[in-house]
């Protein structure tokens, strides 16, 4: 650029800078940057906002005509100071980058005397230069995992894919199911769809309809944890019952007298029993080797109050023992469980064992690759928080480069540095 002039605004406190493009820089496509026809003098002349100096605003000042290009029409054209479609300056944008990947979104408009839905749009401009500018993310993939995250307090939901030897997100998506996942494979060529060994996900019927469909050379993994979490959900939901039929009990109880009670009577001995068995949550889901001496004790209470819901702990434990085993004794470990699911007379472990013995070859092979879903649950967490800072996102794609600029291998950098 040619710097023309160089001046002071009393009235907004601001530094101008007038400048113009070199002339080989001239009318240039805003969009692919190459040299076109001279269409017209556009909005005239306009200001791009630079980093501050002290206190006070700095401003590039220039014409601002429009071209025409052949391949995209009629667009402003472009300076070599600033993006397309931006009102500011390159190092400016990325000081902004930088600061919202580390910092919260109303902190940086504070600092940067900026409005804080204007920081989104600029980390989405950020984004696509330096994607451009990377290798592709999609080579050399080998593991990856695959998981739905929730924001907006739970109404939306966005399905992210992360690269288990990089540790890094490389595909978003708004949404989850078949659909959504698709767009991800289509975007592989056949070269990188066949270098996928391994997917862990966590047993969702549409991620294995995905893998079938455009990897079928790799084998999906289901993570431990969330079989886990299954037989968990199944106790849990054993639990509610029992205490909705302790419950019940003690409201169909016949009523004492008035007056003190009798020599040996019980006082509510109904309602004590379903309370206790409503406070056995926390017991029933630690493991062993974790109880307190009055978990303990509220088991032992358990093996003669309510057999069912003792054998139904068991049956979780037994689970989860059986996933602890090697990559090869998990398959026995794991048929003597469903064999012992399949005659324990509780639906909730019945339905569990049909769920198990349909992904038993995915839960075996993330037993034989020692994958997991540690990884991808730990990214899911990252994003929420990013999510979290920015106090939310109106626009999907500015919330997508968000965390890809924070969760990826691509950073933005602070200029100069």
């Amino acid at each position: 650029m040619v710097v023309e002039d160089i001046f002071f605004e009393a009235e907004t406190n601001a530094i101008v800078i007038k400048a113009r493009p070199t002339r080989r820089e001239q009318y240039r496509c805003g969009i692919c940057r190459r040299r076109s026809k001279y269409y017209d003098s556009g909005r005239g002349v306009r200001r791009w906002r630079c980093s501050d100096i002290g206190s006070a605003m700095v401003y590039i000042e220039a014409s601002a005509p429009r071209v025409f290009c052949k391949e995209h029409g009629v667009v402003a054209a472009a300076v070599p100071w600033a993006r397309h479609n931006s009102r500011f300056c390159k190092p400016f944008e990325d000081t902004v980058a930088w600061l919202a990947t580390h910092t919260a979104k109303t902190v940086v408009s504070e600092l940067m005397r900026i409005e804080w839905h204007t920081v989104g749009g600029i980390c989405s401009r950020v984004y696509k230069e330096l994607e451009s500018q990377s290798a592709s993310r999609f080579d050399a993939l080998v593991n990856i995992g695959i998981d739905e995250t929730s924001y907006k307090k739970g109404h939306k939901y966005l399905t992210v894919v992360i690269n288990h030897d990089t540790a890094s997100v490389i595909w978003c998506g708004v949404g989850f199911g078949k659909d959504v996942l698709s767009r991800f494979f289509e975007l592989l060529t056949p070269d990188q769809k066949a270098s996928i060994r391994c997917v862990s996900a966590d047993g969702a019927r549409w991620i294995a309809s995905c893998i079938q469909k455009y990897c079928p050379n790799a084998e999906c993994c289901v993570d431990p944890f969330h079989v886990v979490s299954w037989a968990t959900e199944a106790l849990d939901n054993e639990r509610r019952k029992a205490w909705a039929e302790a419950r019940q009990t003690a409201r169909e109880a016949r009523k004492r007298s008035k007056g003190r009670p009798a020599r040996g009577e019980t006082v509510n001995s109904e309602k004590k029993q379903a309370t206790a068995v409503k406070n056995l949550r926390y017991a029933l889901l630690k493991n062993p080797e974790h109880l307190s001496e009055n978990q303990q004790a509220q088991l032992k209470f358990l093996t003669a109050a309510n057999p069912r819901l003792y054998r139904a702990y068991l049956l979780k434990e037994g689970l989860r023992l059986a996933l602890k085993a090697g990559a090869d004794e998990i398959s026995m470990a794991l048929k003597k469980w469903m064999a012992w699911a399949q005659r324990c007379r509780i639906p909730g472990f019945r339905e569990l064992r049909l769920k198990i013995k349909r992904n038993f070859d995915s839960i075996v092979a993330a037993a034989k690759h020692n994958l997991s879903n540690a990884r991808m649950e730990a990214t899911n967490n990252k994003i929420k928080l990013v999510i979290r800072m920015a106090y939310g996102f109106r626009n999907s794609d500015n919330m997508i480069a968000m965390v890809m600029l924070a969760c990826s291998d691509v950073h933005p950098r602070l200029p100069g540095r």
